[in-house]
């Protein structure tokens, strides 16, 4: 036995991209680093914001809490979606993660987190017998920012999850107009923002009686998944989903 293979080994070995130090494992993380991770909790039905105060002490802290009611904000107004799922919280590390994907091409990132997203995908439509959707429709980037940064995160996402389902992609569904970039602006400056920022295409595959599910990296106050989505029933979607990467859980959060 070579004495230096296992050091060798672990010289070669990709490490953790949350601590930078123990070798990974297949998602991405070490062990220690994954459990750590800030994993979204079941949060309200509709928007998936986490909420407080609703479950006893002893169920808290667990990424297994049952669901609970509406948010302030759903019952006062239903979003247009059905519902949203979201893998993470954004916070760090997993923010400064999608920050390095989005803005440096941070492609290590992107495969560690969708393979998280992936999973978690198909062990909620499992474990809940939920029909899969029929089509995964990422939110389009406009294109002086598509130029700009080189792609569309929200397609990479629905690309790599459509490979493991075989839901087919749906990049065409409208088109981004021009606007003022979302990063910076409080929730109520969203809202007035995304109004009428996403134009109807003509898509064949959009047929009445589908089932969509809409791809982003991250949901904040839904201002861009709102609009998104009363886009999508205008093709009378039956049902439309929301899946991302990381949710916001401060809904008057910038």
């Amino acid at each position: 036995m070579n004495p230096y293979k296992n050091i060798v080994s672990r010289l070669l070995a990709t490490p953790c991209l949350a601590c930078l130090a123990v070798p990974a494992r297949h998602r991405g993380f070490c062990a220690a680093c994954e459990e750590e991770l800030p994993w979204q909790p079941p949060g309200c039905e509709r928007c998936g914001v986490a909420l407080t105060g609703v479950w006893p002490d002893d169920l808290s802290t667990t990424r297994f809490r049952p669901p609970a009611p509406l948010c302030s904000r759903c019952l006062h107004q239903a979003p247009v979606f059905d519902q949203c799922r979201c893998t993470f919280a954004y916070e760090p590390p997993v923010s400064d993660m999608i920050r390095r994907f989005k803005d440096n091409a941070g492609f290590a990132e992107y495969r560690a987190l969708s393979n998280c997203f992936t999973e978690h995908f198909l062990s909620f439509h499992d474990d809940h017998r939920v029909p899969l959707p029929d089509l995964l429709v990422p939110v389009p980037l406009h294109a002086s920012r598509l130029r700009a940064r080189g792609f569309n995160q929200a397609l990479l996402l629905a690309r790599r999850l459509s490979r493991q389902t075989g839901i087919p992609v749906l990049a065409d569904s409208c088109l981004r107009q021009a606007g003022t970039p979302q990063r910076g602006l409080n929730a109520e400056d969203r809202q007035h923002n995304m109004r009428g920022v996403f134009r109807p295409l003509t898509a064949p595959a959009l047929t009445p009686g589908r089932h969509l599910a809409i791809i982003d990296d991250v949901v904040t106050t839904t201002a861009t998944t709102q609009a998104m989505a009363s886009v999508m029933r205008n093709y009378a979607a039956t049902r439309i989903d929301v899946w991302a990467l990381a949710r916001s859980n401060h809904q008057t959060e910038s």
